[in-house]
């Protein structure tokens, strides 16, 4: 890596996605992002507003982290997002109390909303990607309103999906077709959310971010993938992620390509690995600070 690739990656900020601790309350999860040296996390937005919003306030504080990024702008129960694409009747009441979920971001300084469109649905391709524009400009405007920016996910994997992700066609799966979509919405308040998994698995190109508008990258989230093996990498599931740097992930082109785009931003590390899980949840944070701030680096020759 050159000296202005290392010093631009020196500038990613690391991040802790809860996912990657799964099944734990949220004050354990900032204790142990906070004690393995995040300056920064994602929340559920759900979980901390039953955990109360004035008392998270006060542990952020007193842990020196803040939150860069919340799902839940489209609840699923207690903790898990719904994606844009969910049912009518499903979407009507998730905007239910969408004006204090974002509320409670801004109140935590949370300035990006995350959000997941589906990659394939039950409806026509032409209706879907319609139906998708019409919630990201309805939620970005929400959003704008507090001061916070919607963050649109782009899912790439093809197999393992959750069946309200999933359906016979094909709606958005790429960074290229999301910012087809975004430009479509014409929308202001609605950016990318880089996921480095999916880029690795929808080719790994690295014009795939480069070619996306100045600024419209809202946040990054990281993973790697697994050494090459039998099959490829469109066959990958979310349950093979692995810690950055420990896979086969191009981590200096990956750079290269953010710097590129002028991101300056968080990097959160987003398991879903069941092996990795099953590790000790310090070891957990231990291991995803250090990926964070190591897999930048091209390993010296032997």
């Amino acid at each position: 890596m050159t000296a202005a690739l290392a010093d631009a990656a020196g500038q990613f900020v690391p991040c802790l996605n809860p996912a990657t601790l799964s099944g734990i309350p949220l004050d354990q999860f900032l204790a142990l992002a906070a004690g393995a040296g995040f300056p920064k996390v994602e929340v559920s937005i759900q979980q901390a507003q039953a955990f109360g919003i004035g008392r998270l306030r006060d542990l952020l504080k007193e842990m020196g982290v803040t939150v860069a990024a919340a799902s839940g702008i489209l609840p699923a129960g207690p903790v898990l997002p719904a994606p844009l694409l969910v049912a009518p009747d499903t979407y009507r009441a998730c905007l239910d109390g969408l004006d204090s979920r974002l509320e409670a971001m801004a109140a935590l300084g949370c300035t990006v909303a995350t959000t997941v469109i589906n990659p394939r649905s039950p409806l026509d391709t032409a209706e879907a990607r319609t139906l998708a524009r019409q919630r990201i400009a309805e939620l970005a405007a929400a959003a704008e309103a507090h001061g916070v920016r919607l963050a649109v996910e782009a899912v790439s994997v093809r197999d393992g999906l959750p069946p309200d992700l999933d359906g016979p066609h094909p709606v958005v799966d790429s960074l290229p077709l999301l910012a087809e979509l975004l430009q479509e919405t014409k929308t202001s308040n609605a950016g990318v959310l880089v996921d480095s998994f999916h880029w690795a698995v929808a080719g790994a190109d690295p014009s795939h971010i480069t070619s996306l508008d100045t600024s419209a990258i809202t946040h990054v989230q990281i993973a790697d993938i697994p050494q090459p093996g039998p099959g490829t990498a469109g066959e990958l599931t979310d349950a093979q992620r692995e810690f950055p740097g420990d896979g086969a992930l191009d981590w200096t082109a990956f750079a290269d390509a953010l710097t590129r785009s002028d991101y300056r931003g968080p990097v959160s590390v987003e398991l879903f690995n069941p092996d990795l899980r099953a590790l000790p949840a310090g070891e957990i944070a231990r291991c995803s600070h250090h990926a964070a701030t190591t897999c930048w680096t091209l390993p010296e020759a032997s």
